[in-house]
C-alpha cells in the first residue's frame, strides 16, 4: 500500500466518506468518487480501514470509561456530602443505583427528614422561600373562590353549566 492509499484509509476512518477521503488523500476531485469506490474494494485497504476503525472504537471506549468513572465519583461525592440538599443526595444515590443495574428507588416512597439544625443558612433561606411561594400560590388560588373551571351553584364568577 502506498502513502496516498494509507492517507485515504486514515481519512476514510475519520469521515466514512470515500469521495472526501480520496480528495483529502490527494486524488483529483473529478475522479474522487470512482477512486474512493475502487479503493474500498481492495482487500489491503479494507483491512487497514478495519484496523483504524477498531483503534478509533477502542479510544472512544477508553474515553467513555474515564468519563463514566469521573461521573460516578462526582455522584458519590454528592451522595455523601452532608451539606448537599437531601433531594440532591437522593438523586445522586438513584443515579448510582441506576448505573449499577439496580432499579431506581421510587421517590414517592422516600421522605428525607432533616432537622433544621442540619441545614446551612443558605439551605434554610431556600426552604423558607419555597414554603412562602407555596403559601402565596395557595392564597392566590383561595382568593378566586377555588377553581374557576368548576360549577359551584349560583356563584356569579362560575361559568355557566352547559345545556344538554
Amino acid at each position: 500500500m502506498n502513502a496516498r492509499q494509507e492517507l485515504f484509509c486514515f481519512e476514510y476512518a475519520q469521515t466514512l466518506n470515500a469521495a472526501d477521503a480520496a480528495i483529502k488523500a490527494g486524488y483529483s476531485p473529478d475522479s474522487a468518487y470512482s477512486i474512493g469506490y475502487e479503493n474500498l474494494r481492495k482487500p489491503q485497504i479494507q483491512a487497514r480501514i478495519t484496523e483504524l476503525l477498531d483503534e478509533r472504537r477502542a479510544e472512544q471506549q477508553r474515553k467513555f470509561i474515564n468519563s463514566a468513572d469521573a461521573a460516578i465519583q462526582v455522584l458519590q461525592e454528592v451522595m455523601t456530602d452532608r451539606t448537599a440538599t437531601p433531594s440532591a443526595r437522593v438523586a445522586a444515590a438513584n443515579s448510582l443505583l441506576d448505573r449499577g443495574g439496580h432499579a431506581v428507588i421510587n421517590k414517592s416512597f422516600i421522605k428525607a427528614e432533616v432537622s433544621v439544625n442540619e441545614l446551612s443558612t443558605e439551605q434554610r433561606a431556600q426552604r423558607i422561600a419555597f414554603l412562602l411561594d407555596q403559601a402565596r400560590a395557595r392564597r392566590i388560588g383561595g382568593d378566586t373562590g377555588g377553581d374557576p373551571g368548576t360549577y359551584d351553584g349560583d356563584t356569579v364568577d362560575s361559568p355557566a353549566r352547559p345545556q344538554h
